[in-house]
């Protein structure tokens, strides 16, 4: 199998065949191929995705058949199977723009530091237009958290785990608070464990995520549970996906072999 990677990136599919080929695509092109591994954990799919999976030589597929199709549980198989040293989470509709996006992410994990994630959801281009909404809805969000007592919860679309979270303190995503019908992003007893612990942890604004990668709020979720997109959200997917790069990595199949 030769030498483990620096960083392991795990990424759960389910039902999901458009935003897991784009985002496994995006990180074939983006990601230098000694720096990460690519594990793909498919939760049961019944559509065409598992197929897509099956037929890339260059991820490490896993398949959870047995277990519960719950997306903590997917990537705690995902981490048992991890060899890197830095555990990477991705949604599958997360996508990578740019070369050096990994780097630039590691440079935050530096001594000292656990866990790097964001709290915000929606992670897109920033621009002068969007700055007083951007401002706004991050006020109201810390807001929220500071009546709770608490930091803000950060989202695992993309976020750096160190891997002794989970081999040492013997954390993981499937935690038994889920199973208390606590309603949490499942990084979020994880985070709270290193809150508790004096561990650090770095917290990204979108500003600084958007130049290295795009996220979809709730996209997985809907594909998932297969409801219809608010007209909104559907706009905002229409444009997306009529970019000229994000056509271009959808056309370029050289990416899966």
């Amino acid at each position: 199998m030769g030498a483990a990677p620096p960083v392991s990136l795990i990424v759960v599919n389910r039902r999901t065949p458009l935003q897991t080929r784009l985002c496994l695509r995006s990180l074939r092109r983006y990601t230098p191929p000694g720096l990460a591994e690519v594990i793909a954990v498919d939760n049961a799919s019944d559509d065409a995705s598992l197929e897509y999976l099956r037929g890339l030589v260059w991820i490490r597929l896993i398949e959870n058949r047995t277990g519960p199709p719950t997306h903590q549980h997917a990537l705690d198989l995902g981490v048992a199977a991890a060899r890197g040293r830095v555990i990477g989470v991705l949604h599958s509709d997360t996508f990578v723009r740019r070369e050096g996006w990994l780097q630039a992410l590691l440079q935050h994990m530096d001594e000292g530091v656990w866990i790097v994630g964001s709290p915000e959801r929606l992670i897109l281009p920033v621009g002068p237009w969007s700055w007083p909404r951007l401002c706004y809805k991050r006020w109201r969000l810390r807001r929220r958290w500071r009546r709770l007592g608490r930091p803000p919860k950060l989202i695992t679309h993309c976020a750096l785990y160190r891997r002794e979270l989970f081999e040492e303190h013997g954390q993981r995503f499937d935690h038994p608070e889920w199973h208390r019908g606590m309603r949490q992003d499942c990084g979020e007893p994880i985070q709270r464990y290193c809150e508790a612990q004096g561990l650090g942890i770095r917290v990204l604004g979108r500003e600084q995520l958007a130049p290295l990668l795009w996220h979809f709020e709730g996209a997985t979720l809907n594909a998932v549970n297969r409801r219809r997109l608010g007209l909104k959200r559907r706009l905002r997917a229409w444009r997306f996906y009529r970019r000229p790069e994000i056509r271009a990595l959808l056309a370029d199949r050289t990416l899966d072999v």
